[in-house]
């Protein structure tokens, strides 16, 4: 978990020019008190409690909001040798299945081939020479990528980091095969899955640390911080908090993860750099923020779709701004719809 004060601002990549560095604006923060309105949540999230007096003794049970299941639940935390994904490696990983206290977990530690800085090392306190009888990433690439297969949900404070890491190294693994003629042994392949990020719940109210998350919503200091495990289990815990405090101890994974980020349905991929507007897809960052990525690639700034694909940017976005590059406009959305689904498209319509 990357824990300096940049981090808990989420990164969306290099800006092209000067005058795109002031991001994209802000979003409306949307109070806690209550689940979110029917258009960003299922049916059943905002379903009555009980059902009044006079209600027929054979009303259906589907009205009253279904049990949170905790099966298929993965809570993550990576430790890493620094904060850039195009040459820092993920040293430590641990997973923890279920939220609740006591849940069964598993640790990695991978070798890296490059320095940990000096900055990650005073966060973490993980040395070369704690990983020097470790495997490299790529010998347990395969096993991680099948969990993450099994999930359902996944849960990480300030998630979108963890997973970038962990989406470089099986960037990494895929040039590596290709480079010697060969199949990548793995991919990571989080499409479909809902995310939970207790960061982006919280912060919805009150910006802080996992420390003062803890201390709030557990009601203990949390002293063994920036170990994987440790970061997992206490994140698990502080979830579990916040559902009980923000009133969703009662609401299923979708409804919390409307919450966290009501416009993630109209994603396309792991990040907001990308969205569905309609039956088209808009770049969100940047100069050209709001613009279709079919129309880019057709008009005079195709350069600036060039300058993202060869830039740090997610694995995702840099691919699907090089198919726009490649395709004809139809073949390029059917190419999104296939590999991303259309549940976004369907989703931003719906919200207009």
């Amino acid at each position: 978990m990357r824990s300096d004060p940049v981090s808990l601002q989420f990164d969306f990549g290099p800006t092209f020019a000067p005058a795109a560095a002031a991001g994209e604006p802000r979003k409306r923060v949307r109070k806690l008190g209550s689940v979110p309105p029917a258009s960003e949540a299922p049916a059943s999230v905002s379903a009555p409690v009980s059902a009044p007096v006079s209600a027929p003794v054979s009303a259906p049970v589907a009205a009253f909001p279904a049990p949170r299941s905790d099966a298929g639940v993965l809570v993550l935390d990576v430790e890493t040798t620094g904060t850039d994904k195009r040459r820092d490696q993920v040293i430590e990983l641990c997973i923890q299945f279920g939220i609740d206290a006591g849940a069964r977990s598993r640790t990695w530690r991978f070798r890296p081939t490059v320095p940990i800085s000096a900055g990650a090392q005073a966060v973490h306190g993980i040395s070369l020479e704690d990983l020097a009888d470790c495997p490299p990433f790529a010998d347990c690439a395969e096993e991680i990528a099948a969990i993450f297969v099994e999930a359902n949900v996944i849960v990480g404070y300030n998630l979108t980091f963890d997973v970038d890491m962990l989406q470089a190294e099986y960037e990494r693994l895929r040039v590596a095969a290709a480079e010697r003629g060969s199949l990548p042994v793995a991919t990571l392949d989080t499409r479909g899955k809902t995310v939970v990020d207790p960061y982006r719940l919280w912060q919805q109210c009150e910006p802080r640390s996992l420390q003062h998350a803890h201390q709030r919503f557990v009601g203990q200091a949390f002293e063994a911080a920036h170990s994987a495990s440790a970061d997992v289990a206490a994140t698990g815990r502080v979830l579990a908090g916040m559902l009980k405090s923000f009133g969703l101890d009662g609401q299923d994974w979708g409804g919390i993860a409307g919450v966290c980020d009501p416009q993630r349905p109209s994603w396309v991929g792991p990040s907001r750099h990308l969205q569905w507007d309609g039956p088209a897809i808009v770049i969100t960052f940047g100069k050209h923020a709001g613009s279709q990525v079919h129309e880019l690639a057709r008009g005079e700034f195709r350069d600036y779709l060039r300058w993202v694909c060869d830039r740090d940017f997610p694995t995702h976005v840099r691919e699907v701004c090089k198919r726009a590059l490649d395709l004809p406009a139809d073949d390029f959305l059917g190419w999104v719809k296939g590999q991303y689904g259309q549940v976004g498209a369907v989703a931003a319509t719906a919200a207009r």
